[in-house]
């Protein structure tokens, strides 16, 4: 037994000691690119869903997505029942960590929301030094996100500074980005244990029943459907829920989260710039100066 411990603790520190190709750095940057147009997308649909029962339909779209690929790969669905609680509270996880952005999001500009959900990165070294075997917290980490940090703190205080600024959207986003890094941790010991598409099966199936559940019991049900609120729905649940989701997890299996979460710094700026061009969200000084700070945090820990 200890020797397969032994084993496993090395598999890890292998991964997480392993340098990040060109390929894979170029798939980040396009899964950072498709997570950036979720912030207008997100916005613009809200205005006409119910926050719980619109992350309901996005992710029943992703769930039918995923479940197709792994019928045509033929990825054998074996699950091993002593892992059924990890998997299923991997969904509840998820559930939590989609409904508080979807309640915020409401309730701040898309632009402060991409910010805000990408601060991530921020807490995915702490967690990955704590949980991870093999995974290290070096100074540029703490420095970079430091850094990036700043820019949060930024944020919150121009709103602070308005005579009309409720931060009530802001802190459930935040929450909705700590959530999300221990996701990131959570889904990289699991994706090695299981395949990725598998893993994003039961996590996907008990979020969409639950957030269908929440939403019968919680919301009024008015869905005003249009064509750009469905073809809103349809990025949402395709290029991001599905396509992204698949890449990210598909990512973890071979590198470290701490490495890889620190390229998806880029979303933000994604994020703003798409807000700007579909929404006509000018940006602040504040908004500036937060993206300036967390541009700065990338740039020190990506700097080797």
């Amino acid at each position: 037994m200890s020797q397969v411990a032994d084993a496993r603790i090395e598999h890890h520190r292998a991964i997480a000691e392993r340098a990040i190709p060109l390929a894979a750095l170029l798939q980040v940057a396009l899964l950072s690119l498709g997570w950036g147009g979720n912030s207008p997308a997100l916005r613009y649909s809200l205005g006409a869903l119910p926050p719980i029962g619109a992350a309901g339909v996005r992710f029943a779209i992703a769930l039918a997505l995923i479940t197709l690929v792994v019928l045509w790969r033929r990825i054998p669905v074996r699950l091993v029942r002593a892992d059924w609680p990890r998997l299923i509270g991997m969904g509840l996880l998820f559930m939590v960590q989609i409904c508080l952005l979807n309640l915020g999001s409401a309730q701040t500009t898309a632009a402060r929301q991409a910010l805000l959900i990408n601060s991530y990165p921020l807490f995915v070294p702490l967690l990955a030094h704590a949980f991870v075997p093999g995974e290290r917290l070096r100074w540029q980490n703490c420095l970079g996100t430091g850094l990036a940090f700043l820019g949060v703190l930024v944020l919150f205080g121009e709103k602070a500074l308005r005579s009309d600024g409720d931060p009530t959207g802001d802190l459930l986003v935040t929450a909705s980005a700590v959530l999300l890094a221990v996701k990131a941790i959570y889904t990289s010991l699991l994706v090695r244990t299981y395949d990725p598409y598998v893993v994003l099966l039961v996590q996907m199936g008990v979020g969409v029943a639950g957030f269908f559940g929440l939403s019968l019991l919680s919301e009024p049900q008015l869905y005003r459907w249009t064509p750009l609120v469905t073809l809103s729905m349809l990025y949402q649940g395709i290029v991001v829920a599905g396509l992204c989701f698949m890449g990210w997890s598909a990512l973890l299996k071979h590198y470290s989260p701490s490495r890889l979460s620190v390229g998806f710094f880029m979303t933000p700026v994604f994020g703003a710039g798409l807000s700007y061009f579909f929404l006509g969200e000018r940006p602040t000084a504040g908004l500036a100066l937060a993206g300036l700070a967390i541009l700065a945090g990338l740039f020190v820990v990506n700097r080797r």
